[in-house]
């Protein structure tokens, strides 16, 4: 199945994808600066990342197993089960917090975070598909290829914030997230950005 982030040269798109592949790097942007892969953070110590693997795959990342610190389950997606044509998340607690519908174009929720809308409404692709937007928690974001990550960056003047980053291993998947980006409640948010860049299915 076509996949947009794949066709434009991104990394770890999908199975298909390669740690090799080279980066694209973005444009600048009008409303504000983007990041590039050759342009650092803001001066100080390097962030501190929490890692979250996505595992045990059943076969895709739709179907698996997320792991955070101290080997804790945090989430667990299931895709067509009990609803065909739907993957939802759920919580340590078993509440249902992602529902994505996969359609033509598909459709996603995030509960108390983000209501529903198209995914190619929330990740929204650039028109030379170098990079992808994100809104949450009133903020705007932007996730760029860099190497072998998908890096999350903060959108806007001045010098970008680095709040999280995509790593595609072997039988793995894993989502790196700065304790910023946990304070201000990206987890869920990053989450459902992982299986959306990661499935390899057309979300735009």
């Amino acid at each position: 199945m076509w996949n947009p982030y794949y066709q434009g040269g991104w990394p770890n798109a999908g199975p298909s994808s390669s740690a090799g592949n080279s980066p694209v790097v973005p444009q600048p942007s009008i409303f504000g600066a983007l990041p590039y892969a050759s342009t650092p953070t803001s001066p100080g110590p390097p962030p501190t990342f929490m890692s979250f693997r996505f595992t045990t795959f059943n076969p895709t990342i739709l179907d698996s197993t997320v792991v955070g610190p101290k080997a804790q389950a945090y989430f667990l997606s299931n895709t067509d089960t009990p609803s065909p044509g739907f993957t939802v998340v759920h919580n340590s607690a078993n509440k249902p917090i992602i529902v994505i519908q996969w359609a033509r174009h598909p459709v996603i929720e995030i509960c108390d975070i983000l209501s529903k809308r198209h995914t190619s409404k929330w990740l929204t692709l650039s028109p030379d598909k170098s990079f992808r937007t994100m809104s949450a928690r009133g903020r705007t974001f932007v996730w760029v290829p860099e190497g072998q990550y998908i890096s999350l960056y903060s959108s806007g003047l001045g010098a970008p914030q680095i709040y999280g980053r995509i790593l595609r291993g072997e039988e793995t998947v894993t989502l790196e997230l700065t304790t910023e980006a946990i304070q201000v409640g990206l987890l869920e948010v990053c989450v459902a950005a992982t299986l959306l860049l990661q499935c390899g299915r057309n979300i735009d």
